[in-house]
């Protein structure tokens, strides 16, 4: 029983050091660049936040959704997960509505999916900046039109609209997915060379940032 668990730990110890190995190759300019001026972060004791662009057209936003999930179920207790709807274009400024909309009124955990899927899976393109073709959605999940309307008309959500586009524009984005990590380093899957080699790059800056901080 001993000699297994020595060769475990000596197992884990290997694949810890070729994981800093690796670590080191990742380099400021090549998979990830830093923020010229830091965004501001929800801050949360003893965490890092990683901050996910996103526009619900997009198909490779849609097909990283399950990656995400991934990683976020076995990802480190160090991490505060953020979604952010990018606006890089007019069209885009629709679907941050629907995010802040659903957000607002409680039912996210519905309507993220519902969008994506109706977009991507079923063809449903006017979801991604049609007003009507939301309502629609959001009445199959449950809200009434009229709720839906104030909430989308209010002041909460047109504020938190407006964030959204100071927020894609001073973060630098060409694209997304794009992934902002402690609101000082930007990654994408194109810089870091994959989906899987960009999560490697955001816990090796998750964990630079909290060494930083000791």
């Amino acid at each position: 029983m001993r000699r297994g668990w020595i060769t475990a730990v000596a197992l884990v110890a290997g694949l810890m050091s070729s994981v800093a190995l690796a670590a080191e190759d990742f380099m400021e300019g090549v998979e990830y660049t830093q923020i010229s001026k830091p965004l501001r972060t929800v801050d949360e004791p003893g965490k890092v936040e990683v901050r996910e662009y996103f526009w619900y057209g997009c198909p490779h936003c849609f097909r990283m959704e399950p990656d995400v999930h991934h990683w976020l179920e076995g990802n480190p207790k160090n991490v505060n997960f953020q979604m952010q709807p990018a606006i890089l274009g007019a069209s885009w400024a629709q679907g941050a509505q629907a995010f802040y909309t659903a957000a607002l009124l409680g039912v996210l955990d519905k309507v993220h999916p519902a969008l994506f899927n109706g977009i991507h899976l079923e063809g449903n393109r006017n979801l991604a900046s049609d007003e009507m073709a939301i309502e629609g959605l959001f009445e199959k999940q449950g809200v009434a039109p009229e709720t839906f309307r104030k909430t989308w008309n209010s002041f909460g959500v047109q504020s938190r609209v407006k964030q959204a586009y100071r927020m894609t524009r001073q973060s630098g984005i060409q694209g997304v997915p794009a992934v902002v990590v402690a609101g000082k380093y930007l990654t994408d899957a194109g810089s870091a060379g994959s989906i899987k080699k960009m999560f490697q790059v955001i816990e090796y800056l998750v964990a630079k940032e909290m060494a930083a901080a000791k």
